[in-house]
């Protein structure tokens, strides 16, 4: 019992001793004996509401944010980045002395990433840097030298998780390169290929997933350098990859024209994977896929933008309300009533939360809401549809 006795004693004068030394080092001895500073940004954050900005005349390679809050674009030789909300120009990237060949916003932030080639006559150099709006901070990658002359970066794929960078620059006329800067910035070259190669970069994992025109979809690890194959073979051409690391593919038919699109995740089984029926066969650029997993198809001759998949899952018109003014709001670009399709697109079993579940056999259209808009489309956003109406910019919200 003695020993007891003695032994919380000594573990109660230990944790006193403790405690009094912790304190006086945090307390009396550290203060005042080194400095730091700290950075705050303040940040607002903006409703989601109609946007339009008068562009200069003979702006080209217009951008939107992710949150369509500001735009890019090239103008007498530099890019231009302008708040939508303010209606200012805020910042001028120049080109020292090179040309602007890329640029477009990061998925899920409001950060540019641009590329710049040297002048003709002039040994191959290409620069890919990044400017990030709000802390306004433009940041460069090391050169990538040792190219033939005129060579230019003709797609970025830029995954912010894991900070992989896959540039892919074109050497000639037909040849492309396809570099990676890794998070040290340490460039390697990938592998050399032909111009009609497609790249896309997973958002989560360090996964390049590329095509080669009329060639099998194809994921390299980024880590390893293994290169296998998508699991669905009838997954004829690469589209896009959402923010959910969710690939999409489509099923072309023999005039090139895609009735179908196969979508899944990398690892999944071919049967995991889910199919989405179109309306129609549309060529692949008319087929738009969002951020959230949202997939529009554009009819540009008509200028209506129908939604055939909702990020969430459910019925694309879930939630929508009927215009209250048809006219007014067809020049607003609103949604109007429309059915498109037909019954036997219709899948037997209800698609239910894809986020979670991507094991239905078939998501099918039912009945479209479509969105018209007016003049030439840019893009559509996860709450916005883009088009450029004259020489003015327009960003109209989307019902959901």
């Amino acid at each position: 019992m003695k020993k007891l006795k003695v032994i919380y004693k000594w573990i109660l004068i230990s944790v006193i001793l403790q405690t009094v030394v912790l304190s006086w080092l945090n307390y009396i001895y550290l203060p005042n004996r080194g400095q730091f500073r700290t950075t705050m940004y303040e940040m607002e954050f903006r409703t989601v509401r109609d946007r339009s900005y008068k562009l200069p005349e003979g702006a080209v390679d217009i951008s939107v944010s992710f949150d369509g809050l500001y735009a890019s674009f090239v103008h007498d030789g530099k890019i231009v980045i302008a708040d939508l909300d303010s209606g200012r120009e805020i910042k001028r990237l120049g080109s020292a002395g090179g040309e602007f060949t890329y640029h477009r916003w990061l998925p899920d932030r409001e950060m540019l990433i641009y590329a710049i080639k040297e002048p003709e006559g002039k040994s191959g150099r290409v620069r890919i840097s990044t400017y990030d709006v709000v802390p306004d901070i433009d940041r460069s990658y090391p050169d990538i030298k040792g190219l033939p002359e005129g060579s230019s970066v003709i797609d970025i794929e830029l995954s912010p998780m894991t900070n992989i960078v896959y540039p892919m620059i074109k050497t000639s006329d037909t040849r492309a390169r396809v570099y990676r800067f890794d998070i040290m910035d340490n460039l390697s070259l990938v592998f050399k290929t032909d111009l009609t190669t497609v790249i896309k970069e997973t958002l989560y994992t360090d996964n390049l997933v590329y095509q080669l025109m009329g060639e099998r979809i194809c994921v390299r690890d980024g880590q390893t350098g293994k290169v296998t194959y998508l699991p669905v073979k009838d997954a004829g051409l690469l589209l896009d990859i959402d923010g959910r690391d969710v690939v999409y593919t489509g099923f072309a038919d023999k005039s090139g024209r895609i009735p179908e699109i196969r979508c899944g995740r990398l690892g999944a089984k071919a049967v995991e994977w889910d199919s989405i029926r179109l309306p129609r066969a549309v060529m692949a650029e008319d087929i738009i896929i969002t951020a959230d997993g949202t997939v529009y198809v554009a009819d540009r001759q008509t200028r209506i933008v129908e939604c055939v998949k909702r990020g969430d899952g459910a019925d694309p018109h879930q939630g929508e309300t009927a215009p209250h003014d048809r006219e007014h709001d067809l020049h607003q670009g609103e949604t109007v009533p429309h059915h498109y399709g037909s019954d036997s697109y219709q899948s037997e079993t209800p698609p239910h939360d894809r986020e979670h579940d991507l094991h239905q056999d078939e998501t099918a259209p039912h009945h479209y809401r479509p969105v018209e808009y007016r003049g030439q489309l840019i893009t559509m956003l996860d709450q916005y549809i883009v088009f450029l109406d004259g020489g003015e910019l327009i960003l109209r919200t989307l019902g959901k």
